[in-house]
Formats: C-alpha cells, structure tokens, sequence
C-alpha cells in the first residue's frame, strides 16, 4: 500500500489557508489520489457552503500562478 508524501507545516489537517484570489479555505486532511497514487489534500471553504469538501494534488498548493501582481503562490498560509 502507498504512503502519503510528508505533508508541510501550512498543509497540516487544521491549517488555514488564502487562495491568491482572496477565499479563505481550512485544510481538512490528506488523502491519496486514486488514480495516480499522489498524495492529495482535502480542504473546506470558510465562507459559502462549507459542507462541501475539495480535493487538490498536494503539489498544486504550492504552484505559482500568474496575476495582475506578478506571480504567487496559489495558496499562502494564514
């Protein structure tokens, strides 16, 4: 059976994040991507409907992204 990769201090069950547009997400837990064995992470919104659990690869929090700003981190911890 896989392993989940370490997880960073900022992807922790608990931690919050901001995403580069502004939402303020709470990471829920790690998971394992089913069809490629990446270690995922599960995320909750803190506005809107927070019953609605989101899922990213864990790398794609980390990713730059390009805005009117100039590049950032898609999310940034809290």
């Amino acid at each position: 059976m896989p392993d989940l990769a370490p997880l960073a201090p900022h992807l922790q069950p608990g931690a919050h994040l901001r995403h580069y547009k502004g939402g303020l997400y709470t990471v829920v837990s790690a998971c394992l991507i089913e069809a490629t064995l990446e270690t995922g992470i599960l995320y909750r919104a803190n506005q809107g409907n927070a019953e609605i659990l989101w899922m990213r690869p864990m790398a794609a929090f980390d990713e730059l992204v390009e805005t009117a700003q100039g590049m950032q981190t898609r999310f940034s911890p809290v």
